[in-house]
């Protein structure tokens, strides 16, 4: 694993997930990660939508949100990067835009990772 993942990654909250659905018949894990990676960047284009159009308390929602999904399968560098796009929509801090691109190249990332470790359990 390298340094990225290390900070990317929340390994004990990754393991706790796919342990808690994946036990037994993976089917709820599967289920689980598919709409998380399907949902995180519809997610990040309302964000980005509602940033285009002014709307910074729906761009502070839609972090939030992100937040917390995304640290609970794990995703720390997400969540973090969610943390800071929710104050900076909350107090009118600078750059959200660039906060929402940073967090598109993060999910890119774990991505890979979270199809990796599937693909270990499911064998495709």
């Amino acid at each position: 694993m390298t340094k990225m993942d290390d900070d990317a990654v929340d390994e004990e909250m990754l393991a706790e997930l796919f342990d808690l659905l994946g036990g037994g018949d993976p089917a709820g894990l599967i289920h689980a990660c598919e709409l998380f990676l399907t949902d995180v960047p519809a997610r990040l284009g309302a964000a980005e939508e509602a940033l285009s159009d002014g709307r910074l308390e729906d761009v502070g929602r839609v972090a939030h949100s992100l937040r917390g999904s995304t640290g609970a399968f794990g995703a720390r560098r997400i969540s973090q990067l969610a943390e800071r796009l929710e104050g900076c929509a909350s107090q009118g801090g600078p750059q959200p835009g660039a906060l929402l691109a940073e967090m598109r190249v993060e999910f890119a990332s774990f991505r890979t990772i979270l199809e990796s470790r599937l693909s270990s359990i499911t064998g495709s």
